[in-house]
């Protein structure tokens, strides 16, 4: 039986099966003959000059080549930095050796992957520098790039396997409200509250939205992981609370993480958080937004850096110490960079005492613009 048999004897996968990811090959459509010396340079001197790496522009470009369908051998498209054209091979169909990737060969090959659409990857800029290092291939430089997505087969039957489990949605549900109940009642949430009415109330703010909070709902995470991520979502019902509160109308709260399966999806949904898909939240974000985003393994700072002026930010705490310590090659995920310090430089940071229970990397600031009226920004 062949892959697209295969395929159509399976179905359409569901968000909770497509677990598998990859890169496929890509390559600059025109060559410039610069060696990875010289793009690591060409890269700084863009950065430097402020023309953003990442556009809405960019994202909406790659988000409507993943909803293409060129076939097996087809090619999908993105930008890299300045603006060039990388080519991306499609490569449909099943991945050979996916248990022998996961483990290094540690085990008998008893899975494949079986890629079926595509979603998108962001790269922070000292990310990129890395990846030049010691390769000479500026298909590197895509900010905003494509993956293959997939879902695992039994190599015996070459039937799909079920979804990672789920814990049961009643025990996820109680021991959800239990955190928000918890959350309500500290004196960090009580902070949070009396700062945004004291230094925010006459900001014009229409939307919360929040990125990477992560699944609360999953056997595969630690039980601290859960209690974390719906900690987090707590904080955030309490934004969407607020600005409700203020405006005295209903105002949309929006949920971006790729990760939330459909137990996640009801439980939010239910807290009247709407769940959207990547890119929706970056489309979204504007200067009448809220933006929460805690531990994200994207670069969130950077992208919002580039993207808009939010009217409030909750994330971790941004420092000059921090932005030295990335001003090399990093592969830390959601860097403090220099330009993201540069931003900061247009809000007040205030601290409401959020603990562990909400960031097992570092202390959270709450960040307010100091300009009540939204900038013209890009």
């Amino acid at each position: 039986m062949g892959d697209q048999d295969i395929m159509k004897s399976h179905g359409p996968p569901s968000s909770d099966q497509l677990t598998c990811t990859f890169h496929s090959k890509c390559r600059p459509v025109n060559p410039t003959g610069e060696t990875p010396k010289e793009l690591r340079k060409r890269l700084e001197e863009v950065y430097m000059s402020g023309r953003p790496l990442f556009t809405k522009k960019n994202i909406r470009y790659a988000w409507a080549q993943t909803k293409r369908t060129p076939g097996n051998g087809g090619k999908l498209y993105s930008k890299d930095f300045r603006g060039n054209t990388i080519e991306h091979d499609v490569t449909m169909g099943r991945s050979h050796d996916w248990d022998h990737h996961l483990c290094g060969g540690c085990q008998e090959h008893q899975r494949y992957a079986m890629w079926s659409n595509f979603s998108l990857f962001y790269v922070s800029k000292d990310t990129l520098k890395a990846n030049l290092k010691n390769k000479n291939d500026d298909a590197l430089l895509s900010p905003v790039s494509i993956l293959h997505r997939g879902y695992l087969v039994d190599a015996k039957t070459n039937q799909a396997l079920p979804p990672v489990p789920t814990i049961e949605f009643e025990r996820v549900n109680m021991v959800n409200r239990i955190r928000n109940y918890e959350w309500k009642g500290s004196l960090a949430c009580r902070k949070l509250k009396a700062i945004l009415s004291a230094s925010a109330q006459a900001h014009d703010i229409k939307k919360t939205i929040s990125f990477a909070l992560g699944c609360f709902s999953s056997t595969a995470l630690h039980y601290c992981e859960c209690k974390r991520s719906m900690a987090q979502h707590a904080l955030l019902r309490t934004l969407k609370e607020w600005l409700q509160k203020k405006n005295g109308s209903k105002s949309p709260c929006y949920a971006q993480d790729p990760g939330y399966n459909s137990i996640d999806k009801r439980i939010l949904g239910e807290s009247g958080i709407q769940v959207i898909d990547d890119p929706c939240g970056w489309l979204e974000v504007d200067e009448q937004s809220m933006v929460v985003s805690i531990g994200a393994s994207l670069p969130v700072k950077e992208i919002i850096a580039d993207i808009a002026r939010p009217a409030v930010i909750i994330w971790e705490r941004v420092g000059v110490t921090e932005a030295i310590g990335l001003a090399g090659d990093s592969d830390i995920a959601d860097p403090g960079s220099l330009r993201v310090l540069q931003m900061m430089e247009d809000y007040e940071v205030h601290e409401f005492g959020a603990g562990e229970e909400l960031s097992a990397w570092g202390s959270l600031g709450l960040y307010i613009r100091k300009s009540k009226t939204a900038p013209n920004f890009r």
